[in-house]
């Protein structure tokens, strides 16, 4: 089972982060709302997920806690999933 870090200002289930693979990563979902179902035809409910973004992190940027244990370089990266349009 993969390792979460998830603190008191992270107050939303739509925000975690995740250890993958000894990666870090901050996980961010946009969700539908009543005015994005009007907007685009393509969302069917309130509450889906309309994007996802993947962000590799060191530390938590909520409240500070370092989550590399070792010194290795974090290499920049992202992942940025659109669903809005499947």
């Amino acid at each position: 089972m993969a390792e979460v870090h998830k603190c008191k200002s992270m107050n939303t289930e739509e925000v975690w982060i995740q250890n993958n693979q000894d990666e870090w990563l901050l996980n961010i979902n946009h969700i539908a709302t009543e005015q994005d179902l009007e907007d685009n035809h393509y969302l069917e409910e309130v509450g889906q997920t309309i994007e996802h973004i993947a962000v590799n992190v060191s530390f938590c940027p909520y409240c500070g806690e370092k989550l590399v244990k070792m010194a290795a370089n974090v290499v920049p990266s992202f992942i940025h999933t659109d669903y809005s349009k499947w």
